[in-house]
């Protein structure tokens, strides 16, 4: 069922009070996550972040300390401040669910705020991203410590991501990305600042998989679908909307919907 079921199906099945999600090819470094659990009980915290070390292709290393204006706690709304400070003060969002420790109960009710439907949909690619979208929805408090408790590799030749240049996998990949996008944009239909994140995820996912479209023969529909709820929202700047248009037409102008007669 993919990564994002068997990520649903693993907090369901998990006895522990704290759940982190550990990508196989990575390192858990146990001083750094008993410290952070450590932290994270004696604060009584819905969710914190913590450093990583990456492994680079020439096998040195560097250690991500954040050092975020958010460093305090926050309580909701998460998401908004930290994109407050995302958008306007440079600050990165790590999107990835590996640096982060979390109440297994929060977990299971962002499970359910996702839904069957879209948990069934067999996502490939960013479950990192919607699940931790849907954490920021249901944790009232929320941290970054400056802990290093994750080892990150890079290399992993069988990944998504080095794997999207076969036709069948790069469809799955371009289904999954705008079915993600469709995702973030009805749980932030009715909001303004909170849209930014599916804008964001549009721009990242549209530069990072734009090979994928070469190969695309299916899903026209859906996707002009999406684009047209983004250009007609009341809730997208637009600005944003000139960036979402430009990347439309960059879309279906390319030879594969030409020759599927879509326009």
């Amino acid at each position: 069922m993919g990564t994002l079921f068997t990520r649903y199906n693993g907090a369901i099945y998990a006895k522990g009070e704290y759940i982190i999600f550990v990508d196989s090819d990575d390192i858990v470094l146990k001083e750094g996550i008993s410290n952070s659990y450590n932290y994270i009980k004696q604060k009584n915290l819905d969710m914190i972040e913590f450093n990583t070390i990456f492994e680079e292709n020439n096998n040195t290393v560097y250690i991500s300390r954040r050092y975020y204006k958010y460093s305090k706690i926050i309580y909701q709304p998460i998401l908004s401040y930290i994109f407050y400070y995302t958008k306007n003060k440079g600050l990165e969002l790590n999107t990835a669910l590996w640096d982060k420790l979390t109440k297994r109960e929060i977990v299971i009710k962002s499970f359910n705020f996702m839904g069957k439907e879209y948990l069934n949909k067999k996502i490939i690619i960013e479950n990192d991203v919607i699940i931790l979208f849907s954490l920021f929805q249901i944790s009232n408090s929320f941290q970054y410590i400056d802990e290093i408790g994750y080892y990150y590799c890079y290399e992993n030749k069988d990944s998504i991501t080095n794997t999207r240049y076969e036709p069948e996998k790069a469809n799955q990949i371009i289904y999954s990305m705008f079915s993600n996008i469709e995702f973030l944009y009805e749980k932030t239909k009715y909001t303004n600042f909170d849209k930014y994140f599916c804008i964001y995820k549009l721009i990242q996912g549209y530069n990072r998989y734009k090979i994928c479209f070469n190969y695309l023969n299916r899903g026209f529909e859906f996707i002009k679908n999406i684009f047209n709820n983004l250009l007609e929202s009341n809730y997208i700047s637009h600005e944003n909307k000139l960036i979402i248009r430009n990347i439309s037409n960059e879309i279906f102008m390319n030879n594969t919907f030409k020759k599927n007669n879509i326009f």
